[in-house]
């Protein structure tokens, strides 16, 4: 393989095509399945750091805590969802987008567990 596109033995890599019928909606649900739980997750994280928030006594940090795991998750669910909806218009793969957004809400979670608990 060759950098040169020129070339006459360069590789023309084909892109991927786009999905129909069954493979679309398959890949929708999943997808679907994918974002629930993403939004059961974030929910249940945010209200346990919550309850874990209130019977601090370092009222501040628990208060920032909690405002970058809820903001931060927030973000992450609506750009993710965003991200997710349009592909499946497109015709893309979209399931991968919704387990970027449970990683990047878990990731949200933990440092604001982090900040709660120094």
């Amino acid at each position: 393989m060759t950098l040169n596109a020129n070339f006459p033995g360069a590789v023309q890599l084909a892109s991927r095509p786009r999905l129909e019928g069954p493979e679309r909606a398959l890949d929708a649900l999943v997808g679907l399945v994918i974002v629930v739980t993403e939004l059961i997750v974030g929910l249940l994280s945010i209200l346990a750091l919550y309850a874990a928030g209130s019977a601090s006594s370092n009222y501040d940090q628990a208060e920032a805590g909690f405002a970058i795991a809820l903001f931060g998750a927030g973000i992450a669910f609506v750009i993710t969802t965003i991200v997710y909806l349009v592909r499946i218009i497109v015709g893309r793969r979209s399931w991968s987008a919704p387990l970027w957004g449970l990683a990047l809400i878990t990731a949200a979670v933990i440092v604001g567990f982090l900040v709660m608990s120094a």
